[in-house]
């Protein structure tokens, strides 16, 4: 059983003092306790304040799970370079690794010749389009696409 951090949920080696992902102070968690589930990846999200025809990446698994990337502008970029949209900071990712772009039909995400490949939905891809609940995997990091749409007509 892991030490789950009351700040950003992530799941901690049990006997953790400090979360590994954000840094604050853990509380003691019994072993009989009940694990519940995270609501940042196991329920639906609403986004209430989110503007209209945006899209978000969200981080499923690796350090950070749970945080929410708009993508905002027409090209996000990814990697290990302190200067990216996406800070992924493993050994796994390349300082350049991939690249989300915004198309005139939706979003596309491109890899930036990684070491370790961009996958879509567990399929090595170049550039790919991006659907809702589409899983990019980066390195140890998986990121799922979620397409939020205007409810104007």
């Amino acid at each position: 059983m892991a030490s789950v951090c009351s700040q950003c949920n992530y799941n901690n080696p049990l006997g953790s003092n400090f979360c590994s992902s954000c840094g604050a102070q853990l509380t003691e968690t019994r072993g009989d306790d009940t694990e519940s589930l995270d609501p940042t990846i196991d329920a639906p999200m609403v986004m209430d304040d989110a503007p209209p025809s945006t899209a978000m990446l969200v981080v499923r698994q690796g350090p950070k799970r749970g945080s929410r990337i708009n993508l905002d502008g027409d090209q996000t970029l990814i990697g290990r370079h302190p200067e990216s949209d996406v800070f992924l900071d493993d050994i796994t990712v390349s300082r350049r690794h991939a690249e989300v772009a915004r198309t005139p039909t939706g979003y596309d995400v491109i890899d930036a010749g990684s070491l370790n490949g961009t996958y879509v939905n567990r399929t090595l891809v170049e550039r790919a389009p991006l659907s809702d609940g589409d899983v990019v995997q980066v390195g140890k990091f998986k990121l799922v696409f979620v397409a939020l749409e205007s409810d104007e007509g």
